[in-house]
This record gives structure tokens, sequence and C-alpha cells, in this order.
């Protein structure tokens, strides 16, 4: 067989073993990884984990290859039904102590985050709980394009810029998995 025959088998072989693991789940193609089931929509990835947690992830790329990410935002669902649940974690650059003073905008729109998002475990993880301030931001994210982070790094002012392509599909899948 030639080079070029093998090759092309050997691609083929690849493909169908991976489209062998894809399925079809609330109307989305599925993979399985770390234990959780997959889809992507864009840039956004939706993830749920056999306990019910499901959550919708978009992670910047950062400025090196030191680090997965410069900046993430996660809209999630603890459990089936449960509120959703925001988080933005700042890896680089990093946070200043809490951040603050701390704002996300979708366009004109800003909501202040000041006062609203204590460190949790992590010093750089922001969890943002307050029903009206989540829902203001799962409503921007579900109707814009974009969204920026805005706040205070080590060494000074800092935004993230956040294209929210794929995010209402994403969010309407978790729902959806969290139902089954």
């Amino acid at each position: 067989m030639s080079l070029i025959r093998s090759a092309i088998l050997a691609t083929a072989l690849v493909a169908s073993a991976g489209a062998a693991s894809a399925a079809q789940r609330c109307g989305a193609t599925t993979h399985t990884r770390f234990d959780e089931t997959r889809a992507y929509f864009q840039n956004a990835l939706g993830a749920c984990r056999p306990d019910g947690y499901c959550s919708v992830v978009l992670a910047l790329t950062p400025p090196d290859d030191q680090t997965a990410y410069a900046q993430q935002l996660r809209i999630a669902r603890p459990s089936p039904g449960a509120d959703y649940v925001v988080e933005l974690v700042a890896v680089v650059p990093m946070n200043a102590g809490d951040g603050q003073p701390m704002s996300v905008s979708f366009g004109r729109r800003p909501i202040d985050l000041t006062g609203k998002v204590p460190v949790g475990d992590s010093a750089n993880a922001f969890e943002i709980t307050d029903a009206a301030t989540v829902s203001a931001i799962v409503s921007g994210a579900r109707r814009s394009n974009g969204m920026r982070w805005s706040y205070q790094s080590e060494t000074g002012p800092a935004e993230a810029w956040f294209a929210l392509g794929g995010v209402t599909r994403a969010l309407t899948w978790i729902d959806c998995m969290g139902r089954r």
C-alpha cells in the first residue's frame, strides 16, 4: 500500500473513531471528556457532570502559554432547576486583592459589581450569587454579542472582552441536559 493511501486510511479510521464516540443530546453533538458531557456552541462550551452540575464556559486565550486561560466567564446551574450562578476568573492579568472596582457591561449597559463579589476559596475567582445581578448578567449574555469585564489588576485597571456567540444556545442546552 502506498504511503498516501496509508495516510488516508489512518485519517479515516481516526475520524470514524471520533465520530463513534459522539452522540446527539438536546439538539447538540456531544462528547465526553473529564467525566463531563460536553457540547460546543461557537466559542461557548456547555458541560454537564453526572452529579447534575451544568455550566457554560467562555475562556480567553492568554498572551503566553504559561496558563490555560487568561480570564474566564462561567454561567452555571449547580443542580437541575437551581438558580444560575455566575463566576468570573482572572489569571492574566491577576486581580489585585478583591479586584474592586469591578463591573460588567453589555454595550452601554454597565452592571456595577463593586461590593457584590466576595473573593471565594480562590483568590482570583469571583462568584456572583445576588439574584438580581445574576439575572441581569444572564439576560445580557443572552441578548448581546459581547460582554466587557472591568476589574482592578495587579498592574492597574484591566478589561476582558468576551464574545458571546453561542451562549444562548449553550444555556438552552444545559437547561435541557439538566431536565434529563
